[in-house]
């Protein structure tokens, strides 16, 4: 049997880097849970069997520094799971700060920061004597010796039965085993079989395959899960049966693989029925495979072109009389349709495991701050891009440690206003349409507006005689460099933080909403797109202009004639099936003067504050919209979310109804209250530049 080549070796370990940051991820989310909940058994054997499983595949992969320091916090574990040690803060912060630890040797080689020495080995030393380990047995490089005759005899072990069938390609997966027969062994006396009559001739003979069974009996004071985890990670690669033996115990103090006789007939017959195949000789039926991300984003970016070029099609085939060219365009159209659809929902992941990272923030930045704080999730299962989960990270971040350092009061200050000693940081996701909402709330103290006010007119960036909404004051908090502050701490102060959000919010097409009660808490909330790349649209046009509206946000769409107009008495409101439904004319909001047609269409929208109507020229049809970037220029129009090109080669503007909406009603209070929108605001701003693309 060959080993694998040194291509397929980097391949395998960077495979494992990709799995044992998964399970890393799962292991500290177990170890928090433990941490409120010291006495759940089930999370104790989650966090082992995480342990083992790094440890074991570590070793495996050629991360022998790896496996050596997991194996002496896997064995308190282990010392936990039978009893002989009890959970406590001390426990759970050493395994957290090993975890770190296990992190940088994980990523050694890819030119990541490598792991401490000193600190891996201060922490193994205060693993060791928490648990009892003695330093001969720290890294776990030494067999435990097997039991003796006298222990057999006196019942403190017994016997198992053991027979472990490697599927086929269990060496093509990096998987040597006899490191787990190896590791087997290490729980006491073994004796092994190996058979050889699933080996073929020499000529039909692949030396990348794997025909050896192995028939053991193991004798041992250890229970059956321990035996279970030596092969926790190739359970799904091979057939494996234990089971205790129910006869007389004899002792077993030597470990012996004698080849089977081919010719004395098989240990293990072909199963019945089977045709002399195992069941893991069959096809293999992998349910998933693992994709590079960049070759996704290759992909997704191809399939965008793909729309585009379809789009054109489709207006050359509209302009052309041959029914073939139309037939083909449309069918095309259709599987445009369906790979941008499944190409879409290949990108979509749950927003979970970008939560569940937080855990461990909340739990170090409490213990440091000397504040009693839990963190709630809701929505976890809330699916967006891939892209946008993986620039979430630092704004929630900032945000939390924002919400931990200056929102949240000490326990004495929350207790004399009638709360809970402990507070709560509440992480929510749900979908709204095109986009997804990501909310970030705590029960603390809540924002100072004066404060806020106060300071933005000390730096400058009001005038001392400014009106400012609550919006508009708390949108001050996101200026860089800002913080109401009056210390500088190791956690915030220095303004950076809340500036960083903003950046990235505006990078996702996103924004930002803040609402705040003083002594209750503070909730922002980010309003993110779906995807950044394809959505569906409704193509719609004001004079020679042309915009996209998501379709997700369109409920229907009705005519809107002078006589209407009239019935309402020249108000903005639409009768919708006995529904009033408020409406807005973009022609006028985005200052477009050209010649109003006789009949206008109104697109009802949904928005989180209720129903609206746009009012527009025509509405063309549905398209698949390929998102671009409008530039840092228009930034700060806020209504508009991207832009994207047309099969006529002409560019339309991506709506946001949610801004637009906001935008529209911000325009008519101000209008109410005889202040007109001046140059340099929101309004003016929105109208000047969206009339210069």
């Amino acid at each position: 049997m060959s080993q694998p080549s040194a291509n397929n070796a980097e391949q395998f370990k960077q495979s494992f880097r990709e799995e044992g940051r998964e399970v890393l991820v799962d292991l500290e989310a177990a170890l928090l849970e433990l941490n409120e909940n010291r006495a759940d058994m089930e999370l104790v054997g989650r966090v082992f069997r995480a342990l083992h499983t790094i440890k074991g595949s570590g070793s495996m992969f050629g991360f022998e520094k790896l496996a050596a320091f997991t194996h002496n916090l896997e064995t308190a574990f282990d010392q936990v799971r039978n009893g002989r040690l009890q959970i406590g803060s001390e426990l759970i912060d050493l395994t957290l700060a090993a975890l770190d630890q296990i992190r940088a040797m994980l990523e050694e080689g890819t030119g990541a920061e490598p792991a401490d020495a000193a600190v891996c080995a201060g922490i193994l030393a205060k693993v060791r004597q928490l648990a009892g380990i003695p330093q001969s047995q720290a890294a776990g490089a030494k067999a435990s010796p097997p039991p003796t005759p006298a222990a057999v005899e006196a019942g403190q072990v017994r016997e198992w039965h053991v027979r472990f069938s490697p599927g086929p390609e269990m060496l093509l997966n990096g998987t040597n085993p006899l490191l787990l027969l190896k590791e087997l062994r290490q729980l006491g006396g073994l004796a092994a079989r190996a058979n050889m009559v699933g080996v073929p001739p020499l000529a039909e003979l692949d030396p990348e395959r794997c025909y050896v069974t192995w028939d053991m009996v193991l004798a041992t004071s250890a229970g059956g899960d321990a035996i279970r985890d030596v092969f926790i990670f190739v359970a799904d690669s091979c057939e494996l049966t234990i089971e205790p033996d129910t006869g007389a115990v004899e002792s077993t103090t030597q470990t012996e693989v004698v080849a089977a006789d081919r010719t004395a007939g098989p240990l293990e017959e072909p199963r019945a029925g089977s045709g002399g195949r195992r069941t893991y000789d069959k096809a293999d039926t992998a349910s998933s495979l693992r994709v590079p991300a960049a070759k996704l984003d290759q992909f997704v970016d191809l399939v965008g072109e793909l729309v585009t070029v379809q789009a054109r099609l489709s207006e050359l085939a509209a302009r052309s009389d041959d029914p073939d060219i139309a037939a083909v365009s449309e069918e095309i159209e259709r599987l445009t349709a369906e790979l941008r659809e499944n190409s879409m929902n290949i990108r979509m992941l749950p927003i979970r495991a970008t939560f569940e990272k937080f855990r461990r923030l909340v739990h170090d930045l409490a213990r440091d701050l000397g504040k009693d704080v839990e963190l709630t999730l809701e929505g976890a299962d809330t699916e967006l891009d891939k892209t946008v989960i993986d620039q979430l990270g630092d704004p929630l971040m900032h945000l939390i440690r924002n919400s931990m350092d200056h929102g949240i009061e000490p326990a004495s200050a929350r207790v004399a206003r009638g709360k809970r000693p402990t507070a709560t940081i509440h992480l929510s996701a749900r979908h709204s349409g095109a986009s997804v909402l990501i909310g970030v709330s705590d029960d603390g103290g809540g924002i100072d507006s004066e404060a806020v006010r106060s300071r933005a007119i000390e730096k400058g960036l009001v005038a001392a005689d400014a009106a400012l909404t609550e919006a508009e004051t708390f949108a001050l908090l996101f200026q860089p460099g800002f913080s109401t502050a009056k210390t500088v701490t190791d956690v915030s102060g220095r303004g950076v933080g809340m500036d960083v959000v903003r950046q990235r919010v505006d990078a996702l097409r996103g924004n930002i909403d803040v609402v705040s009660k003083a002594g209750e808490g503070t909730s922002i909330t980010l309003r993110l797109p779906l995807t950044l790349a394809i959505i569906d649209g409704l193509l719609v046009s004001i004079g020679d202009a042309s915009f996209v509206v998501p379709l997700a946000n369109v409920l229907e769409c009705i005519e809107l004639t002078q006589a209407d107009v009239e019935r309402a008495n020249g108000k903005h409101i639409a009768d919708v099936r006995g529904e009033l439904v408020p409406y807005i004319r973009l022609r006028e909001h985005f200052e477009i003067r050209t010649p109003r047609p006789a009949i206008e269409q109104i697109m009802i929208v949904e928005t989180e504050t209720g129903r609206y109507g746009f009012v527009v020229d025509q509405v063309l049809g549905n398209c698949q919209t390929v998102i671009k970037n409008l530039g840092r220029f228009y930034r700060h129009v806020q209504v508009v979310s991207g832009a994207t090109i047309l099969g006529n080669g002409i560019v339309a503007l991506i709506l946001d109804p949610e801004r637009l909406a906001q935008d529209a009603v911000r325009v008519t209070l101000d209008r109410s209250r005889g202040r007109p929108a001046a140059a340099g605001s929101p309004r003016h701003g929105n109208a000047a530049r969206m009339n210069s693309i």
